[in-house]
């Protein structure tokens, strides 16, 4: 976004619950102070048609556009059981990140096989239905993924089922049987080095497993987006930043096709799935149990390797400052090199929210993001996560910023 061009804005809100006459004040009174300085879209996310309905109405009254915020593989607003759909894991051993405060608010982030999901006609249904249920500008795609590092290994290694293993034509029953030697090698590996070689041996042999994960991530996104566009709805998607988007089988170049706008998931500072502080402690933690010889610092090298990022030197450092905002404009440099080819376009999603233990940003972090932001030139932003959450001083930075 250049500095005589306001890029389009938008925010999201998180509503399971009764929207109650408290609620509709702050709705109101947060979105009037963000119209101020030109918000342009709400991403709404409720598993409540009357809640979604409202804030809806709120949001055309104010000429404000309301998106469908939709979650398709974890927390997907559907009216019967979702057990059978669930990912197939081979191991055991995993310990999930994920905080209790998050679950707390109704996210469970517990995925679903998107070929699983496919087979049936009962969730592209459910969302079918869901877009009927109020005049929505466009539709904004979550969860469109396999599990990340913060569900724990055990969740990263997935989906074995049979609908995977027939789809893939064998592929993931391969590797199946190669994934524990690769395992081993790496708890034997002595220093950080022989580790990092360990690592790229596993990452070698999974590429054919990750290439047919990916395509069957695409292939879902392909068919939710063609019923939105049938409808002549914007489509935009969340995806994890690109240094770690591998990790749950996000294909940005081929995403694009089907989509109008990426908010790239840069989270330097979140605590929670997605947040690259989260994300990089959870596989430091797996590589720690793994092979218990190496030190944090050199596991963070590691980490760095594998995902050119700078890092700090210490999981503390890690939970109690979370990573270096520069990585914020290098992560969107990646996600503009890796849409090159197609019309889409790279939105800056960045948090802004005050979410204790989950995340706390404040003015500076805020400025700091739009300056990076502008330097890459970007047509769009999304104040992340929820509107009720970000300060009221995180609100007046924005404005202030765009007003220089």
């Amino acid at each position: 976004m250049s500095c005589c061009r306001r890029p389009w804005i938008a925010s999201q809100i998180l509503l399971n619950e009764e929207l109650s006459t408290e609620t509709e004040r702050v709705i109101v009174s947060k979105l009037g102070k963000m119209k101020a300085f030109g918000l342009d879209a709400l991403m709404i996310w409720s598993d409540r048609p009357e809640s979604s309905q409202r804030v809806v109405q709120i949001c055309r009254e104010r000429g404000v556009s309301p998106y469908l915020w939709y979650p398709v593989l974890a927390d997907a607003p559907v009216k019967f059981e979702t057990l059978p759909f669930e990912v197939v894991k081979i191991l055991e051993q995993g310990e999930s990140q994920i905080l209790d405060s998050q679950r707390s608010g109704g996210e469970e982030f517990e995925f679903l096989c998107p070929n699983k999901v496919r087979a049936t006609g009962d969730f592209l249904k459910r969302f079918e239905e869901t877009l009927e249920t109020a005049d929505f500008s466009g539709i904004f795609l979550d969860r469109i993924r396999f599990p990340s590092p913060a569900n724990g290994l055990a969740d990263i290694l997935t989906c074995f089922c049979e609908t995977c293993t027939r789809e893939s034509k064998n592929v993931t029953e391969k590797f199946r049987y190669e994934i524990q030697g690769l395992l081993n090698s790496l708890a034997v590996s002595d220093g950080k080095d022989k580790a990092m070689a360990a690592i790229s041996n596993m990452i070698e042999a999974a590429s054919e497993f990750l290439s047919f994960r990916k395509a069957s991530v695409v292939e879902l996104v392909s068919e939710y987006s063609s019923l939105a566009r049938n409808r002549d709805l914007d489509v935009g998607i969340d995806l994890f930043t690109p240094a770690l988007s591998d990790f749950v089988s996000q294909d940005y170049s081929a995403l694009a096709s089907h989509v109008d706008w990426i908010k790239p998931m840069v989270y330097c500072k979140t605590m929670g799935p997605a947040g690259l502080p989260m994300e990089l402690l959870s596989l430091g933690k797996i590589i720690q149990r793994i092979n218990g010889k190496l030190s944090e610092e050199e596991i963070l090298w590691i980490l760095e390797e594998l995902t050119c990022l700078s890092l700090p030197k210490s999981f503390k450092s890690l939970i109690d400052e979370g990573i270096d905002m520069k990585n914020f404009g290098l992560e969107l440099v990646r996600a503009i090199s890796r849409t090159k080819d197609s019309k889409t376009r790279i939105f800056a999603g960045f948090e802004a929210v005050d979410f204790p233990p989950i995340c706390t940003v404040d003015s500076v972090d805020i400025r700091r993001y739009l300056e990076l932001s502008r330097e890459m030139d970007l047509g769009g932003i999304v104040l992340s996560w929820d509107i009720r959450r970000i300060p009221d001083e995180n609100i007046e930075a924005v404005g202030d910023f765009f007003e220089r």
